[in-house]
């Protein structure tokens, strides 16, 4: 009820008492018989000025705030950017009132803290990815591809990837991705190589990089209790020096940017587009990150591609830096075998540790009925070619990238 309705209420009030006593207005209006007469009484007096709202301030407050207290509690307020509050400014800056008055002080001066909107929250987390460099943070998940209904009516009728493995660069956008039958540590070791080698093969300064991804078992042994490094530790930590980083346990949003790919590629492409095979499904998605890491603007980075930010960092940044065709994990195990294992092996004979084979299960599997490990193809054996035949949407992508970027080293 607003002023108004409550000095016309109670002038109604006065009028029916007057006229018909102040019992009969206590009933009609439903109030006491005290309240009826203590506004007929201000009526009487003062006359339709008595019927408005009286000051409740007391006459004397001696415990009141002192002007100068006050203008330093408004100080240190906004010297502290709004972040401090009331029991936080006491216990700081010794200040000789109740938390009480400290709060109706911020208040009175609209001093208080607003809640921010989760755009001014994003555009503030930009600024800081913003500072970063080109690949200096990269974020690597598994995504498991059969709970998405479309792409798990083919994954069961033509024997498709079950996993996807994705590293996405948190100043730019950019992504990697590769496909893997299973989720298991020799594969994750696979695709750390398989990413950081085209990095370096670009010029990027691979100990300036760090990865980041969660606690799963593949990438993670201290989180499952686990003795020793996993293949994916050795890979980042001895093998390549760079930095390594662990998101808390149960906190996905730490990895954001990888998540957010994730939503729209499930969205975009595993929803859409059909695959009948698994050279179909690397095809389509090499054009589908094409168009992501070229093309695709970003409204959250400024409404840039992740090569125009790349380009706004590195004048000379090179073109086949985000052209990375994935491929099965499975495939390129050899890079683990080769770079790791063979290493390894000779450091057995000399320190006297254990052979991979012989402690750590999942490579066990690899090993033939006498123990040893398997022999691999050359490289130039193993690389595989394939063309881009697409439909929709992605035929016409691919016929303006041909036409936009014919500098760009197709990869097969």
């Amino acid at each position: 009820m607003n002023k108004t309705d409550r000095l016309n209420m109670r002038y109604d009030l006065v009028k029916f008492a007057l006229k018909y006593g102040n019992k009969p207005a206590s009933r009609e209006f439903k109030t006491s018989v005290k309240v009826v007469r203590k506004w007929v009484d201000r009526y009487v007096k003062e006359g339709i000025s008595g019927l408005n709202d009286r000051s409740r301030k007391p006459h004397h407050s001696p415990n009141k705030c002192t002007p100068s207290l006050e203008n330093k509690i408004i100080k240190l307020r906004k010297q502290t950017k709004h972040k401090f509050g009331a029991k936080r400014l006491i216990e700081r800056f010794s200040l000789n009132c109740g938390k009480s008055c400290v709060q109706r002080i911020i208040k009175q001066h609209k001093l208080t803290r607003k809640k921010k909107t989760k755009k001014q929250k994003r555009n503030e987390l930009w600024s800081i990815k913003k500072l970063m460099g080109v690949f200096e943070k990269i974020q690597i998940d598994v995504k498991e591809l059969t709970d998405i209904s479309m792409y798990f009516y083919h994954y069961n009728r033509h024997n498709l990837p079950k996993y996807e493995f994705t590293a996405r660069c948190v100043k730019t956008g950019a992504t990697f991705v590769c496909f893997a039958k299973s989720n298991n540590a020799i594969n994750a070791a696979a695709f750390a190589i398989y990413i950081l080698t085209h990095l370096k093969d670009n010029g990027f300064d691979l100990s300036k990089i760090e990865i980041q991804t969660d606690n799963g078992a593949e990438f993670n042994a201290c989180g499952h209790k686990k003795e020793g490094l996993t293949p994916f530790e050795v890979v980042i930590k001895d093998i390549f020096h760079t930095k390594l980083s662990f998101i808390p346990p149960a906190s996905p949003t730490f990895n954001s940017d990888v998540e957010t790919f994730h939503r729209l590629v499930e969205d975009e492409f595993y929803s859409i587009e059909p695959a009948t095979s698994l050279e179909t499904l690397r095809c389509k998605m090499m054009t589908f990150l094409i168009d992501f890491n070229y093309l695709r603007k970003n409204s959250y980075k400024d409404n840039k591609t992740p090569y125009e930010l790349a380009k706004d960092e590195i004048t000379d940044f090179s073109l086949n830096a985000f052209n990375l065709p994935p491929v099965l994990c499975e495939d390129i195990q050899y890079l683990y075998f080769d770079r790791v294992v063979d290493r390894r092996s000779e450091a057995t004979k000399k320190l006297n540790i254990p052979d991979p084979f012989d402690t750590d299960p999942s490579m066990a599997f690899f090993a033939d009925q006498n123990g040893h490990r398997p022999s691999f193809q050359s490289t130039a054996q193993r690389q595989r070619h394939g063309g881009y035949y697409l439909s929709g949407l992605h035929r016409i992508i691919l016929q303006f990238l041909h036409k936009s970027f014919d500098n760009i080293v197709w990869k097969g």
